[in-house]
């Protein structure tokens, strides 16, 4: 049983329209605009953060929103940021000395900060949309979807986030695409001056690096890329809106620059679910590859999530992906009458959009499409 969660006592998190929440499991659960706040960690110090520490700590994880999702999360199989505190894969040096200075009513830092500066991509992921990428906009405007406009954090928002560098142990660079917005390449340079030995996790899909991004790389002694890759060829290409052998060419490139290697962090749709191998045997002995993790189950849309399919073709076809890689289950459930429907005529939208046709590289929608 899940008794609460840490996330709040080390972490902040910025989303790409400005606002400041406990984690990225909060989702529209929004706590304060960043342009509202004087200073960032005067703010992780306040009230507002202390009331869901001290709800936190009474083990109230389920019925305290929006961690009672988070919590529904975890109980469903999915990982989440929570269980990743919670299974000791970010270490805090000083967190019992911070617990102690907040006892006695003193401010202490923020250890793990996750930010993005914008929803700028030069990728149109199908399961995405235009809250975290701009290249979206017209295609939710197409679809019929809630369109988010283009949205950058201001000159004094960046400001804010440059005070906070100088005590955190972590840093998590999203998007977007953090290579596609230049400006992280000035909060990574300040990162250098300030606090070198902070841990710096970039998520890119690895589409586009600069000879200034890759400058900026190699002084970096604690960065890690987590490569989105969700697919081979134009598997890839459909799903991601990008390309597959540019983005290889990038990965290669940044080991051979930095001698650095790149976890792929895949997100399992029912656009790969029948293809996930393809991505273990493509990558699996690759130098420049540290590990693959297959984790990341889409749950919203629920259009391009696994629970389009019927619980005993999900449960088939899960058993045969156990028995070939390393994946992190988790549990189907009637989510939504008639998503197999809605499933497909979005595809086909989204078809017409990428050019040509998933069906004709998945063979096994096409046949559950039948």
């Amino acid at each position: 049983m899940i008794q609460g969660c840490k996330v709040p006592s080390v972490s902040l998190n910025i989303s790409p329209q400005g606002y400041l929440t406990l984690c990225c499991s909060a989702g529209s659960h929004t706590l304060e605009h960043i342009s509202k706040v004087d200073s960032i960690e005067e703010f992780f110090n306040s009230s507002v953060m202390d009331y869901y520490r001290d709800e936190l700590k009474k083990g109230n994880i389920e019925t305290l929103n929006p961690c009672n999702k988070c919590y529904k999360m975890n109980q469903d199989g999915f990982s989440t940021f929570r269980t990743r505190i919670e299974e000791d894969y970010f270490k805090f040096p000083k967190e019992e000395l911070d617990n102690k200075a907040r006892e006695v009513g003193m401010n202490v830092p923020i250890r793990h900060l996750e930010y993005t500066l914008s929803n700028i991509c030069n990728q149109s992921c199908a399961m995405c949309g235009s809250m975290f990428s701009h290249t979206w906009i017209e295609l939710d405007k197409k679809l019929g979807r809630k369109v988010f406009p283009l949205s950058k954090l201001d000159e004094e928002s960046i400001e804010k986030i440059e005070k906070v560098l100088y005590g955190l142990n972590y840093i998590e660079i999203k998007g977007g695409e953090p290579f596609a917005d230049i400006r992280n390449f000035r909060i990574l340079k300040k990162l250098i001056e300030v606090n070198p030995k902070c841990n710096i996790h970039i998520v890119t899909n690895m589409q586009s690096i600069t000879p200034e991004a890759m400058s900026i790389l190699k002084q970096l002694s604690n960065v890690k890329l987590f490569a989105s890759i969700d697919g081979v060829g134009k598997i890839y290409d459909w799903i991601r809106g990008g390309n597959f052998e540019k983005t290889v060419n990038n990965m290669e490139n940044f080991y051979n620059e930095t001698g650095k290697t790149i976890q792929i962090g895949t997100t399992i749709s029912l656009y790969n679910f029948y293809s996930l191998e393809r991505i273990q045997e493509y990558f699996e002995n690759k130098p420049y590859i540290h590990n693959i993790v297959f984790d990341n189950w889409v749950h919203r849309p629920l259009i391009s999530s696994t629970l389009c399919l019927p619980e005993d073709m999900f449960n088939k076809r899960l058993e045969e992906l156990k028995q070939r890689i390393n994946i992190v289950p988790t549990t189907w459930y009637h989510a939504r009458d008639n998503l197999k429907q809605r499933f497909l005529e979005e595809t086909e939208k989204m078809n017409e959009h990428r050019g040509f046709n998933l069906f004709d590289y998945v063979p096994e929608l096409r046949e559950w499409y039948k």
